[in-house]
């Protein structure tokens, strides 16, 4: 009886010795990131991932298995090198030929996201249509209803020009969403540079926002790729930064830095613009939100109760301050105030700020 066995991607039919590497503990994972991820896209051929909801996965041996060798895996482990842990795979089933390639398997992957606990969107896509549907779809779960507020990482092709990255950043004019350049260099197997979707470089920027504190900032954080399919100057950079999008540059001996962690919002509003600050707003909303609604709500609105809301309102801004999520706030603004059963609360405070500037004069006399 001849061998038949099994092994490595092939059929082993003589006796020997045969082995096969597994580098697939190569790919950092930062147990216990802060923020979970969610990738859209379509996986690789022979994946078993069901295409009816989303799986998550913070191993990548396991993820290479289920969404097979595709771009849709390699964002994942960008994303898990940059620092990310928990992420869910919505896949995007494929185009029926019979009724003609559409955007709509793209939208129910994309809703299939709306009961999830996700933080961060990274769709692996160019395609300004698509965005837009991630970006309504954000909008919609972020509202004050749905409460499961997100952000979007998007990347553009390969080859954009300048002009042709601003028009793309123009119509997602919304502090939920972050558009990244350039396209970034990956050395194949053969160590050759091949230039990657952009969707590559989002993914770098949303595993090092998922994998660090709300209030730290991802501006000057490095990535690490082999190279920039475009080595920006002072003056493109400028261009970009004024366009609400977030380039990466070069920095001779040090590497590939993000230069500002700025949203799509073109609003001044450090709250709205900088990704970390306006990532704070989401983190103490859903703070005070959570407590308040776990330890009050059902509960009798018994003699002094407003009182005990009121101090434990202090307790929470405290915990902020003390966590670094803000530097100061003003006892006097805080306010509990009670209308029949609702409780109005209402406080004012400082967000943690990034440090994005040093502005130096020398002066020197003989």
């Amino acid at each position: 009886m001849s061998i038949n066995i099994s092994f490595g991607g092939t059929t082993i039919k003589r006796p020997g010795a045969y082995s096969t590497v597994d580098s697939a503990g190569m790919v950092p994972v930062t147990l216990g990131a802060l923020k979970s991820l969610s990738v859209v896209g379509r996986p690789g051929a022979g994946s078993t991932l069901p295409v009816d909801r989303v799986s998550y996965f913070n191993n990548p041996k396991d993820a290479a298995a289920a969404v097979g060798a595709s771009d849709l895996m390699e964002v994942m482990n960008v994303a898990w090198r940059h620092g990310a842990d928990l992420i869910g795979v919505s896949p995007v089933a494929a185009a029926d030929a019979a009724k003609g390639p559409t955007d709509s398997e793209w939208q129910t992957a994309i809703d299939l996201l709306q009961p999830e606990d996700i933080a961060g969107i990274i769709p692996v896509t160019t395609a300004a249509a698509i965005w837009a549907k991630v970006d309504a779809h954000i909008s919609f779960m972020s509202n004050t209803k749905n409460r499961k507020r997100r952000r979007a990482f998007y990347g553009h092709a390969a080859g954009a020009t300048t002009s042709e990255i601003t028009a793309l950043a123009a119509p997602l004019a919304t502090e939920r969403g972050m558009l990244v350049t350039p396209c970034p260099l990956v050395a194949d197997s053969e160590g050759n540079k091949v230039v990657k979707p952009g969707y590559y470089m989002a993914a770098a920027v949303a595993g090092i926002w998922a994998g660090q504190e709300s209030q730290e900032p991802v501006t000057y954080k490095l990535v690490r790729f082999d190279g920039l399919e475009k080595v920006y100057i002072g003056l493109e950079i400028e261009t970009l930064l004024e366009a609400h999008i977030c380039p990466v540059e070069q920095v001779k001996n040090v590497g590939f830095r993000i230069v500002q962690g700025i949203t799509l919002s073109p609003s001044q509003d450090l709250t709205q613009s900088e990704l970390s600050v306006s990532t704070l707003k989401d983190a103490m909303s859903e703070d005070l939100e959570t407590y308040f609604e776990t330890t009050y709500v059902g509960k009798a609105a018994v003699a002094g109760i407003a009182t005990t809301i009121y101090n434990d309102l202090i307790s929470r801004l405290q915990a902020f301050q003390k966590q670094g999520w803000i530097t100061k706030y003003d006892p006097d603004s805080v306010r509990v105030t009670q209308n029949g059963t609702a409780f109005s609360l209402e406080w004012s405070g400082s967000p943690t700020l990034p440090i994005n500037n040093f502005l130096m004069t020398n002066h020197f006399t003989l």
